[in-house]
């Protein structure tokens, strides 16, 4: 009954009705789809940190005065559980000589197979076998082709391959780097070991392999800092949720304009039904059947607009992500449902605290005061 007497008043103000219907469901669009696009935004830059979200980069305390990783401890890095690859690197500023240009720059001494399959050879093929390979940053500066001879320290080598520009990384910057062979980087620099990039079997794993190589090598003296790349991904999602509250906050602000247009549109359907009010409490009904419908007719308000806004934040969120991301492919995921149902409770909320003022005053008339108004 309470049902059908709230469908028959919202259907007399049909136009009314539907304004607050859209209403609500812009708001309920708005905070779902802003949710969509910042959880895709975050999970598209996290997918950048993927491949090194495992990693572990183990460098000489220098506070402690180690300047390098003695052989031994890195034998002893390889042999710790939980440990996939352990990649030794020296490196040092050495003097390079290319085309008539000299400049200090950073020579890292790495195995070949490493090499390889941390970069990617824009130019050329890697080879580091009496050779050496290039940074993007370097060859356009200088100027220098795959094939060309640089000088590092007074040797010379031939460049056998260009590296493709690989952006920001943590752990080695490639860019404005040059890579020679351990047995070739010995011949130009005395440096020992600087780093060692140890990878874990798994992300999960990465907080244990880090307390064992700070048991192993650190039980006497602070040899080592161990800095594990899993903290700056914690950080970067912990800084995208809250840009994305941020976002929904906005976002929400239709949802309160909604908000007080389902207060405006109650209000006056108390004042135009005051009479109708007076005649159902003079023939006996309580208080609370008169909150209960004006109640309902507000969230049926609601579920209305939230369903529909609910419904189409799906297709803003996906024409978001392709306008600005130039990618859907985290739309369909467990969170977009997530964000959905958080539309579709604020909407809902929002609806029935804006109908509890309109029903409150219209369940306290007083029949006899209520018969007599005009």
């Amino acid at each position: 009954m309470y049902f059908e007497l709230a469908k028959r008043n919202l259907e007399r103000a049909k136009v009314r009705s539907l304004l607050a219907v859209v209403g609500i469901f812009i708001g309920v669009m708005a905070v779902s789809a802003i949710g969509i696009f910042g959880e895709s935004l975050k999970a598209t830059v996290l997918s950048n940190f993927e491949d090194v979200a495992n990693e572990l980069i183990v460098s000489p305390n220098a506070q402690e005065g180690y300047r390098y990783i003695a052989e031994k401890d890195i034998n002893a890095i390889k042999k710790l559980p939980y440990v996939d690859t352990a990649i030794a690197i020296k490196s040092d500023y050495l003097l390079v000589e290319a085309k008539k240009r000299r400049a200090y720059m950073v020579v890292y001494g790495m195995d070949e197979k490493d090499v390889g399959e941390m970069f990617k050879a824009e130019k050329g093929v890697i080879r580091l076998k009496g050779s050496c390979v290039i940074g993007k940053r370097i060859a356009d500066a200088a100027k220098i082709r795959v094939n060309s001879k640089i000088a590092i320290n007074g040797r010379e080598f031939r460049v056998s391959a260009i590296l493709e520009d690989s952006g920001a990384r943590f752990d080695i910057n490639p860019n404005s780097a040059i890579f020679l062979s351990p047995k070739d980087f010995e011949k130009v620099s005395n440096a020992g070991y600087t780093m060692v990039i140890v990878r874990a079997e798994s992300i999960e794993k990465v907080e244990k392999l880090k307390k064992e190589i700070e048991k192993r090598l650190n039980s006497r003296d602070e040899k080592v800092v161990v800095f594990d790349l899993k903290i700056i991904l914690d950080r970067i999602e912990e800084a995208f949720s809250q840009i994305n509250t941020f976002l929904m906050a906005i976002a929400s602000i239709s949802l309160l304009v909604a908000g007080v247009s389902i207060l405006n549109i109650m209000l006056m359907s108390t004042i135009e039904r005051t009479k109708e009010i007076g005649v159902m409490r003079a023939i006996g009904a309580y208080r609370t059947t008169i909150l209960r419908i004006f109640l309902l007719e507000a969230l049926i308000l609601g579920i209305i607009g939230s369903v529909t806004g609910g419904m189409l934040s799906i297709i803003a969120g996906y024409l978001i992500d392709y306008a600005i991301l130039k990618d859907v492919t985290y739309v369909f995921q467990p969170s977009t449902l997530l964000y959905i149902i958080l539309g579709f409770s604020v909407g809902v909320a929002t609806s029935i605290i804006s109908g509890l003022y309109p029903a409150w005053k219209a369940s306290r008339l007083e029949p006899i005061e209520a018969l007599r108004f005009e």
